[in-house]
């Protein structure tokens, strides 16, 4: 075991475990799958028009549910819904890949499809063929997932059958003697407990470690509580474990070799990078705030958002350059304001409405990659709302991206303040045309004062 894992295993380790702080690991999982519940949950929300649909097979309960079905080249559909809570009655089979916000999941019969979800008590009795993305407060699964699953919340109860790999982090972890767990494990909680089968390789960050199931594979463990292995435990490859003191482990319980370090949880807490994990909560929160500043400044200025969005599309190089143009002079202009006494109050009003066109450019941006992607779907009605909210959610995760994600946010800046800056009511040069002439119904010249009078 290299110096490199094992602090790798600290961090991991104190961001689930530590008494006084919350570290990278969690913030980013589940801030990550909350934009998209978050976003998602309430995106596309479908005019009055527009009928509920929930498909045979499936029933959204609640006055606010709200369902839009995408189709997709290749595969069924895509299913975003707001509901108070979503069910697969047993016996029916629901085909579509479900992206879901409510109280409630409960999938009692067959989901052939991957979930992506927020909700507050999941449920799944039934089948999910394909992979679990989500958090929520209690999550239980007693049925069958077919690939992986990918979960952050409270508390998290597994009896069923996982075909794939297990990321849970949680307050509070059970995989009973039934969980079956075809793949590799990746398990961070205060307390977790293991009863049953993994199939491959775990690695397990908790407070304390309960054991009396197997793992197939090489197992790491990293506590600052404690390990019981029981009885039943078996480890059929090598183990590693850390904590503050060694445990006696009967023979035939591990495989493999066997190595331990200890550590104190002082040499934990040293290696919690809180800047880290706070700029994933600025960022989110920063999502958050541009979800509902987009909302009110599109439906506000719905004709114009859309005229903007389309010049992008239209004009994709134009719109890139000018964008360039205009964030690197622009300072430059501000400074030779600056300079000047008499112009200082301009360059605040300058700057300012500068700084107002940086921020809102990435709507601009977001309605366009909305609309193209909606298009691609099927839809081609689609309001600037439902756009922006799908492109903005797709901006903020990529951005989330250290280096890169900085680079790319600053390009989708060039593309909607180089459209904006294209639409004649932004433009300087639109302040000096002439005013339009417009008749009053009377006559330019009375009769006898004509050129020939």
């Amino acid at each position: 075991m290299n110096a490199r894992r094992i602090r790798e295993a600290r961090q991991i380790a104190v961001a689930v475990v530590g008494e006084s702080s919350v570290g990278n690991v969690m913030i980013r999982v589940a801030m990550g799958l909350l934009i998209l519940a978050v976003a998602l949950g309430v995106l596309l929300a479908p005019t009055p028009a527009e009928a509920v649909d929930t498909g045979a097979g499936d029933v959204a309960r609640g006055a606010a549910a709200t369902t839009v079905h995408v189709l997709t080249p290749g595969h069924g559909k895509i299913d975003v819904q707001q509901a108070d809570c979503y069910l697969v009655p047993e016996g029916e089979t629901k085909v579509a890949d479900l992206y879901i916000w409510a109280q409630c999941l409960e999938i009692e019969g067959t989901l052939d499809g991957d979930i992506v979800a927020g909700f507050q008590e999941g449920m799944i009795t039934g089948t999910v063929t394909q992979d679990l993305n989500g958090m929520s407060e209690t999550m239980r699964i007693t049925g069958v997932v077919g690939d992986d699953v990918r979960f952050a919340c409270d508390t998290f109860y597994l009896d069923g059958h996982i075909g794939g790999d297990l990321i849970v982090v949680a307050k509070k972890i059970k995989i009973n003697e039934t969980a079956v767990i075809d793949g590799d494990a990746i398990i961070a909680g205060g307390t977790v407990t293991v009863d049953g089968a993994i199939g491959g390789r775990a690695r397990i960050m908790t407070g304390f470690l309960d054991m009396d199931g197997t793992i197939a594979g090489n197992a790491e463990i990293t506590t600052d509580g404690g390990i019981r292995l029981g009885p039943d435990a078996h480890i059929g490859g090598d183990l590693f474990y850390e904590g503050p003191a060694e445990i006696d482990i009967p023979e035939g319980t591990v495989a493999g070799e066997v190595t331990f370090e200890k550590v104190i949880k002082e040499d934990i807490d040293f290696d919690f990078d809180f800047l880290g994990g706070a700029s994933v909560l600025f960022h989110f929160l920063g999502f958050i705030a541009a979800l509902v500043a987009g909302t009110i400044i599109v439906a506000l200025t719905s004709d114009h958002a859309r005229k903007t969005a389309e010049t992008i599309r239209t004009k994709p190089l134009k719109s890139l350059g000018i964008g360039f143009v205009t964030y690197i002079c622009m300072p430059v202009v501000l400074l030779l304001l600056l300079v000047f006494i008499l112009t200082i109050p301009l360059m605040f009003v300058v700057g300012m409405a500068y700084g107002i066109a940086l921020y809102i450019a990435k709507f601009y941006f977001s309605i366009w990659l909305g609309n193209l992607i909606l298009r691609r779907g099927g839809r081609t009605d689609v309001s600037p709302i439902p756009s922006m909210l799908l492109g903005l959610t797709i901006v903020y995760l990529v951005t989330a991206i250290p280096i890169v994600g900085m680079l790319i946010g600053i390009v989708v800046i060039f593309f909607g303040l180089g459209a904006l800056m294209q639409r004649k009511e932004t433009r300087l040069d639109a302040a000096f045309e002439p005013a339009p002439v417009v008749s009053d119904g009377l006559p330019n010249e009375f009769p006898g004062t004509g050129a020939g009078a």
